[in-house]
This record gives structure tokens, sequence and C-alpha cells, in this order.
């Protein structure tokens, strides 16, 4: 389970997140939602280290991000929106084989890791290929295998669908959701597309840094979603 306790945090003087305290259960699909500049992505970058509270905690499995920054990272894989930026090596295999490498696994280990990983997103056809030569869609789902190779118990997604056009939105939504009730991996969604959340099971709506809705799905109002700034 996470666990936020009381999280605030600034940038500078400025107050981003405003004492926010959620729980976010194993193999859940929780999307977190609001208008741009709500928090969303800051709240985000919190549940696996890349930012630390200042003030209240984060808890991944009872490790306190504060503390266990690396521990964190282990358990929670993390999806950019500019996912372009996470991509290292030139070939597809290498670039998926870049944090397995780091882990000092064999390479036999580490070849059997990445063909099974990448023919869970459907691009094993492409493994040898130069990630240049790839669509913007292809590129997410190399993004993603190196995430998966690493086995975490979560992954965020930080707005999966604004870069792609219709048919690969579609493939990206059916692979996490995929993940998540095959795979059983725990999904958080940072999104401010509406139509995106018929995938998941919870929502948290976020306005000017604070929770204005946490509960299921089938809960959130026309007046919650207008009141946080997006289109009904």
């Amino acid at each position: 389970m996470i666990e936020i306790k009381n999280l605030s945090f600034r940038y500078e003087k400025e107050p981003i997140l405003r004492d926010i305290s959620l729980k976010i259960k194993d193999s859940g699909f929780v999307a977190i939602i609001g208008a741009n500049g709500s928090g969303k992505t800051t709240l985000a970058k919190h549940l696996n280290g890349l930012l630390i509270p200042a003030e209240g905690e984060v808890i991944i499995d009872g490790a306190d991000t504060k503390k266990s920054e690396a521990e964190a990272r282990k358990k929670v894989g993390f999806v950019f929106q500019n996912f372009e930026d996470q991509l290292v090596y030139s070939i597809v295999e290498e670039d998926v084989a870049f944090g397995l490498e780091n882990l000092m696994m064999l390479p036999s280990k580490i070849k059997d890791i990445i063909g099974k990983t990448l023919k869970s997103v459907n691009i094993a056809h492409l493994s040898k290929r130069n990630v240049n030569t790839l669509s913007l869609g292809q590129k997410q789902l190399v993004a993603l295998a190196g995430v998966i190779a690493m086995k975490p118990k979560y992954i965020v997604f930080d707005e999966p669908t604004t870069m792609l056009d219709a048919r690969n939105k579609k493939n990206i939504m059916d692979i996490i959701k995929n993940l998540n009730e095959k795979g059983r991996i725990g999904i958080i969604m940072v999104t401010n597309a509406l139509e995106d959340l018929k995938y998941a099971d919870e929502v948290v709506v976020l306005k000017n840094g604070a929770v204005v809705f946490d509960g299921k799905k089938s809960q959130l109002s026309s007046k919650i979603i207008k009141e946080a700034g997006l289109n009904d």
C-alpha cells in the first residue's frame, strides 16, 4: 500500500500541494485528475521519491521515502509524459536492458527478461530497431518496457495519452489495463483527459494542490468535475 500522510510541498515559497492524505491499495487502478497547475505531476513525483515531502510523509509498503528513496524507486516505476527523455540507448533491446545491467544481472537472465517484457507490450518485433526510427506510440512502449523489466509493484503514468493519436491512445490504455488486471501491478495514472477515467477504479481530484474528491469512480459527480476546472 502507498500511504500519503499530510503531504505539503512548495516550489520556493509557493505552495503546490496542501495537506494531502491518501491511501493507494495494492493492485488498484487510481486516476489522479485536475486542471493544469493543480499539482497532479508534483504529487505523482512524490510516489517514488523523485520529490521528497516538505511536510508530511509518503510511505511505500512501510518504507518512508524520506529515509528510503532507492527502495521507493524499486517499488514504484514511473513513465513520464515526455517519455522520449527516458530512452537512454539507441537500440530498443539495449535500452530496456539498461536498468537490469545496473543491477549486475547475468546476461542470460537479462536476455530472458527483455524477451518476455517486449512481448508483453507487443513490441518484440522491434527489439533490434533504433528508437529514433520509431513512432511516438512505439517509443512510449519502449519506455514502458524499461520500467516493466524492473518488476515494480506499482507504475505511475504521467499523462500517458497526451501526445498520442486515437489509435495509440487506445493501445496504451489497453496495455495499462492489462498490466493492472493480469499483471496485478498497481496503476496510478495522472490525467486531465476525462475519457481515460473509464479504465480506473478509484479517482482522486485535485484543485489548487488540495484533494477535493477521493473515492470510487462511480461516486464522482459532474459538479465536482466542474468545480475542479475540468470540462464535463
